[in-house]
């Protein structure tokens, strides 16, 4: 009737026409969620014609049904819904044509059906609505029972703290199998759909957050600002601002001025894209409320290039006298940093007094190039330049820095219970491989051979290694780095169904695998895991 009468056919009926016909091939994303295909094929169609779609008559043969009585005596045309109606059904349009819409409508609903299938009851979940196109997922979401996006816009307003377990929950994943990096990695993927973040990504954190560890929200402008992987410039700043919280704790206290510092330094950092730059701070409110989280950064001090060190020097100082006082036990922790740094100790003392301007000081060794330190750099109430006699300045007192510094050395046990940051020791390995992969040793490493057995024995010790340390340790054991790693990750997908090492630098070992929890029944966990796929 509509080709009859010259009118567009609306994606509803055409959407009837291709699932009555006998050649459409109706999988199963289609039959499950059919309020969803029923909006996506109208989006499609509307967007691949804009006019409507129009079949001309011309040229058409016509329907024709012809009723022949039982007993042969008469014949009779049936003219149906007033007759005269073209008969289009061997045509290859329109049906081609919406066919196509159809199967790559099915095809996006793909991931949202598989996603569903897990769930009980079939019941949608923000993990299911997340594999829908980006037009659905919002709308779709904000109905869920729970609301779960009500309370990511809750959290991320609030700056809230929320724990790893409980934000997979309301994700809609299994609280109690988010150990893994890989269903950290998923769980993050969940959040940035809908145009949220949080602190403990593993993709940009340097290790696999504890079920139990706190992490917090926090919103984006769209979801395409959700960067995948963190940028060449976010690890420096990510280090340079978590020794500044190192400095700015060293005192038991983050005062308002030094957390204000940091925000600041965040935000003039150049090459950080916007999601970056959210990210840092949420990281540094985290890390405020619990000052234990940046005690491993210390250990990360090596990884500063020699050429940057003499800056993060400068930065380190500012946030330490940001607030205007400078304590005991900032000045012990900004020597062990100089130590660690291979700074001068005496260099420490003049930025602290200020009797050199940093942009005098020589860098690499060329006494003819000065060093330019941006103005944001300059301590507030230090002065590094003669200041306008009206602005308030704060000048240490050489003879009292001594004092400090005796002080300091005789009461540096005081830090301990706040920040172990010696540098990091030297591997130690075992004297020999063949006692740890005896044939009847560790049963944590069966299937595996003698030397990579050792190789991950040593590895599961530590949940990050540097490049460099990664490859010492397995030249130790007579193998190739990359040969080696691939053959401890393909071992680790046949017995977990995970990697065990991730990452270039650093190499990030999961070494939640060899709990005991996963050890007892890995076989149970990834049939489950299949049964439910």
């Amino acid at each position: 009737m509509r080709v009859r009468s010259g009118e567009a056919i609306e994606p509803d009926l055409l959407l009837a026409y291709v699932l009555a016909d006998p050649e459409t091939r109706v999988r199963t994303p289609a039959r499950r969620a059919q309020t969803l295909l029923r909006e996506l094929f109208a989006e499609a169609v509307e967007k691949q014609y804009p006019n409507g779609v129009r079949v001309p008559a011309a040229g058409v043969r016509k329907l024709k049904v012809n009723y022949r009585a039982c007993s042969g005596t008469f014949d009779l045309a049936i003219r149906p819904f007033g007759g005269d109606l073209p008969d289009i059904t061997n045509r290859s349009e329109p049906i081609g044509g919406a066919r196509r819409i159809f199967d790559d409508c099915t095809d996006r609903l793909d991931d949202y059906s598989r996603m569903l299938g897990r769930s009980e009851g079939l019941r949608p979940s923000l993990a299911a609505v997340a594999q829908l196109p980006l037009g659905l997922r919002v709308k779709n979401g904000e109905g869920l029972p729970g609301l779960p996006l009500r309370r990511l816009r809750e959290l991320s307003s609030h700056d809230a703290l929320i724990s790893i377990q409980q934000l997979a929950e309301l994700a809609g994943m299994e609280p109690n199998k988010i150990s893994p990096r890989a269903k950290q990695k998923e769980l993050a993927a969940i959040l940035a759909a809908f145009g949220y973040g949080h602190t403990a990504d593993p993709s940009f954190s340097l290790r696999s957050a504890k079920p139990d560890e706190p992490a917090m929200v926090f919103g984006l402008e769209r979801e395409a600002e959700a960067d995948p992987e963190p940028s060449q410039h976010y690890r420096p700043m990510q280090l340079s601002i978590m020794l500044g919280m190192v400095i700015a704790f060293a005192d038991g206290l983050l005062h308002p001025l030094e957390e204000r510092r940091l925000f600041d330094k965040v935000d003039e950092a150049p090459g950080l894209s916007m999601h970056e730059r959210v990210r840092l701070k949420a990281e540094i409110k985290v890390c405020a409320a619990d000052a234990s989280r940046v005690v491993d950064w210390t250990k990360r001090i090596s990884d500063v290039p020699k050429h940057r060190r003499e800056d993060l020097a400068d930065e380190l100082v500012a946030v330490a006298v940001a607030d205007g006082t400078l304590h005991a036990r900032e000045v012990s922790q900004l020597e062990k940093l100089f130590r660690q740094m291979d700074l001068d100790q005496n260099s420490l003392y003049l930025r602290l007094q200020g009797s050199v301007a940093p942009q005098n000081r020589p860098r690499d060794g060329n006494d003819d190039l000065p060093l330019v330190i941006p103005m944001w750099i300059q301590p507030p109430g230090i002065s590094v330049s003669p200041a306008p006699p009206r602005a308030p300045t704060t000048r240490v007192d050489i003879s009292r820095l001594e004092a400090i510094r005796r002080e300091t050395r005789s009461t540096s046990s005081v830090l301990a219970d706040i920040f172990v940051d010696e540098a990091e020791p030297p591997i130690e390995l075992q004297p020999a491989i063949e006692e740890i992969a005896a044939p009847n040793g560790d049963s944590r490493f069966d299937g595996l051979e003698r030397r990579y057995a050792w190789l991950l024995s040593q590895l599961i010790e530590r949940e990050t290694w540097t490049a460099s340390d990664f490859e010492r340790l397995v030249r130790v054991a007579d193998l190739m780095p990359g040969a080696a790693k691939q053959a401890l990750n393909d071992w680790s997908l046949d017995r977990f169904d995970e990697l065990v090492l991730d990452g270039e630098d650093p190499v990030i070992v999961t070494a939640s695998l060899f709990s005991e929890a996963t050890l007892q029944s890995p076989s149970l966990t990834v049939s489950a895991e299949g049964m439910s796929a």
